[in-house]
């Protein structure tokens, strides 16, 4: 068995943009060519990221980060049961708390998004949900 991979992520340069959302926007279409773009999630109210198709997203990957305590990010794959993360193997949509610094990297094979999260809460773990 080798260990080469199938599809190289391409972490280099790991940022190469940053995009924040005005105060009232509530959706952003994410697309392949965004690849390493920190999005910052601004709005008062809660604000969709919706993925490129996986075919698309293959070896890319995203930020997001909530930089206000007022709104959520609600990161969709467009496709059903595709995300990987938040103690879910078959997510369609996942979502944070409402807690300045709470961030999701967004990682796609071409077959399925892996989604590592982490809350800006300091005393409170596993505060993304996902739903199916």
């Amino acid at each position: 068995m080798s260990n080469a991979p199938d599809v190289l992520m391409g972490l280099v340069p790991f940022i190469r943009a940053v995009v924040r959302s005005s105060a009232s926007a509530t959706a952003t279409t994410v697309t392949a060519d965004d690849s390493g773009t920190l999005f910052i999630q601004m709005s008062t109210s809660d604000h969709t990221y919706t993925l490129p198709t996986l075919a698309l997203a293959a070896g890319k990957h995203w930020i997001f980060f909530n930089g206000q305590t007022t709104g959520k990010i609600v990161i969709t794959g467009g496709t059903t049961d595709k995300i990987i993360g938040v103690d879910d193997l078959t997510g369609d949509t996942i979502t944070s708390d409402a807690v300045a610094g709470s961030a999701a990297i967004v990682f796609c094979d071409g077959t399925w998004y892996y989604a590592i999260t982490t809350s800006g809460a300091p005393t409170t773990a596993g505060v993304w949900t996902v739903t199916s």
